[in-house]
């Protein structure tokens, strides 16, 4: 089946580089006073993890639900604001905190020039897909992406099957149709293999130790369908 759609990770597959969390967390706090005006727990927002240490389903994501809960458990009130506002607002844009590997604007226009549709199967936490169009508008790239699936915005991260699902189903393509290229080999590779689509792996030396990719990889194998493309960056 000749493939007609690619799908793209983001994080370290697209974007690296990232900028230490103290800086990033200055960012957020800058973000807050502008647009919230001074509030006394900010501070306290900002360092904690809001996700929740057991989820009753696996890889369910409910971002807007847990910023509640942090809130009514830390006994702050935020009646004033809009818990979606609030979740944008904490959005920080991803060229501020990283930058675009070396050649991702050349495959992506090597994609669009071929005829295929481009999407992104994102993990985010906060960052829904009105965010992440934003974040390809200011690298300047938005015109070469056609899908976007992030895991805010469908309620499942990856490797959950409806994440990819959402995305075949926007670019109306079949597995078999598709390719996902990604650094992460449970998260992309066997995520978007299971369902029958073909993978790039994106492999990084410290990402994974040698018995690690030996165990994915054989478990890919079993998984059944498309094979896995190794790719050294």
């Amino acid at each position: 089946m000749p493939v007609r759609a690619v799908f793209f990770d983001v994080g370290d597959t697209l974007v690296q580089h990232w900028k230490p969390q103290e800086e990033v967390r200055v960012l957020v706090r800058d973000a807050l006073r502008r647009e919230l005006g001074d509030r006394e727990w900010y501070e306290q927002f900002v360092e904690s993890d809001i996700v929740p240490k057991t989820i009753d389903e696996e890889h369910r994501q409910e971002t807007n639900r847990w910023y509640e809960e942090w809130f009514s458990n830390s006994q702050i009130g935020i009646d004033d604001i809009d818990i979606d506002r609030l979740r944008s607002v904490v959005t920080v844009p991803l060229d501020l905190v990283g930058s675009l590997v070396p050649g991702t604007s050349e495959a992506l226009a090597w994609a669009k020039e071929r005829g295929l549709t481009v999407g992104l199967i994102t993990n985010t936490l906060s960052r829904g897909d009105e965010e992440v169009r934003r974040d390809w508008e200011r690298f300047g790239l938005a015109d070469r992406i056609d899908v976007i699936a992030s895991s805010h915005s469908v309620g499942w991260y990856k490797p959950h099957e409806e994440i990819f699902r959402r995305a075949l189903g926007e670019a109306r393509v079949t597995a078999d149709q598709a390719v996902m290229v990604g650094d992460r080999l449970r998260e992309d590779v066997w995520g978007a293999k299971r369902l029958g689509m073909r993978a790039v792996w994106r492999r990084r030396p410290h990402r994974a130790s040698r018995a690690a990719r030996r165990v994915a990889l054989s478990t890919c194998a079993r998984s059944g369908g498309a094979g896995v493309l190794e790719m050294n960056c």
